[in-house]
């Protein structure tokens, strides 16, 4: 899916949530190689090596996120100010977004849309 179609592809989706109640937030939407590699230094030590809960497998150099190519959305939502899981659940979301030809849902990162 190209950027154009993505761009189209995800405002629909979005469009849906809200039309069924939900109260998504949007982040992460384009990164650079910087911040996509320091999300990667998250839960590593200084040579790469996981020692904690990491966040990404992509450093941003020699693997690149789709996140670097506009390409990814990272969707939340929010209730009363507070992070909640959608009313309708992630494996929903995540159905119409492969309907709308986006990637199946990563299990450890459910708020991820590409």
């Amino acid at each position: 899916m190209n950027r154009v179609d993505f761009t189209i592809n995800i405002t629909g989706l979005l469009h849906e949530m809200i039309l069924l109640g939900e109260k998504p937030i949007i982040d992460f939407v384009k990164r650079s190689a910087e911040e996509q590699h320091r999300l990667w230094q998250i839960g590593r030590d200084e040579e790469g090596n996981k020692i904690g809960k990491t966040v990404t497998n992509c450093d941003g150099y020699k693997n690149i996120s789709s996140h670097q190519y506009g390409k990814a959305m990272d969707i939340y939502f929010i209730e009363d100010g507070k992070l909640v899981d959608p009313k309708l659940g992630w494996e929903h979301w995540h159905k119409v977004w492969e309907h709308h030809g986006g990637q199946p849902m990563i299990e450890w990162d459910r708020g991820h849309f590409e």
